[in-house]
């Protein structure tokens, strides 16, 4: 049941024009390209693709044009679907599964911090609303943090089939992998931080849900076959090493959508336009430190 999230899903960028419109050609250029160089998965809207910054409208509209082109590549599908709204939530998610998504990324309400039974109640009422799966968003960074004992009650969950932790704490994600195998049903746990990678794959991650796969994808589908299909864990180790100077940057630089935005421009060539606000282009000192320590322009050409 989770074989079609047991995979890389880049949190793809959005491009978009001054005029604030979505640009779909180079949006599917961009996908279509990450799925040739051997991702399996792409994430819709999700943070890196500025859900926050659009509306209701705005989201079905991007969806409903992205997600049947990424199906018919072959590609599995998850939309970010957060919102402070449950009703939000949910009608979002309809939308997507009628397009074809294949799950939705929700977080637990992201200005009122819930406490944990609050956060059981978002998820039951998301699920007993749509029919479309759920991957269960741990981020302690913008809400409140989701504990082992309450994601063991949301694996009971229905349409709960995975979860993206982001907690930056492997002893979290680990707690939510292990009980994962223990769950009734199939459930499986995807690394929500970039730099933890290899030690979320080795101890029992599917998946990864990826800045960096947006600019490095052949590498990071490299990394995810060496671990999960070949099970070569000193392989992976030495493309994670290759990796680290990009998942490094892409978590703690404090611009991670323009960082991404202004790579796939300057070293690719895709037209990716502009940021919508609050998120601010990039300063010129700001675009010399992220070629500098991620080493892009390097690991492109390998």
């Amino acid at each position: 049941m989770v074989d079609k999230f047991a995979h890389v899903f880049p949190a793809m960028v959005t491009p978009i024009g001054e005029d604030g419109s979505f640009r779909y050609d180079v949006a599917k250029k961009h996908a279509k390209w990450m799925i040739d160089q051997g991702i399996g998965g792409i994430g819709v809207l999700m943070a890196a693709g500025e859900y926050q910054s659009i509306t209701l409208e705005q989201h079905k509209a991007y969806c409903n044009e992205m997600i049947p082109y990424i199906k018919s590549l072959g590609a599995s599908v998850i939309v970010g679907c957060s919102r402070e709204r449950v009703a939000d939530v949910v009608e979002l998610m309809e939308n997507a599964r009628l397009a074809g998504a294949d799950a939705a990324m929700v977080l637990p309400s992201f200005y009122y911090h819930p406490d944990q039974n609050e956060i059981l109640a978002h998820y039951q009422y998301i699920n007993d609303h749509s029919g479309l799966d759920i991957m269960v968003y741990n981020n302690p960074n913008v809400t409140s943090g989701i504990s082992a004992e309450t994601m063991r009650k949301l694996y009971t969950l229905d349409h709960v089939k995975i979860v993206k932790d982001a907690s930056m704490e492997i002893d979290i994600m680990t707690d939510f992998i292990l009980d994962a195998e223990k769950a009734e049903h199939d459930v499986g746990v995807l690394c929500g931080c970039d730099y933890l990678l290899y030690p979320a794959y080795a101890t029992g991650a599917i998946g990864w849900i990826s800045m960096t796969a947006n600019i490095l994808p052949r590498l990071s589908a490299e990394f995810h076959r060496a671990m999960i299909v070949e099970k070569d864990y000193q392989k992976g180790l030495e493309i994670y090493k290759k990796l680290y100077p990009v998942v490094n940057m892409t978590e703690r630089f404090n611009k991670p959508t323009q960082a991404v935005k202004y790579i796939l421009e300057k070293v690719y060539g895709f037209e990716e336009g502009v940021c919508l606000l609050p998120r601010c282009g990039l300063n010129e000192e700001e675009k010399r430190i992220i070629l500098e320590t991620s080493h892009i322009e390097e690991l492109a050409k390998a």
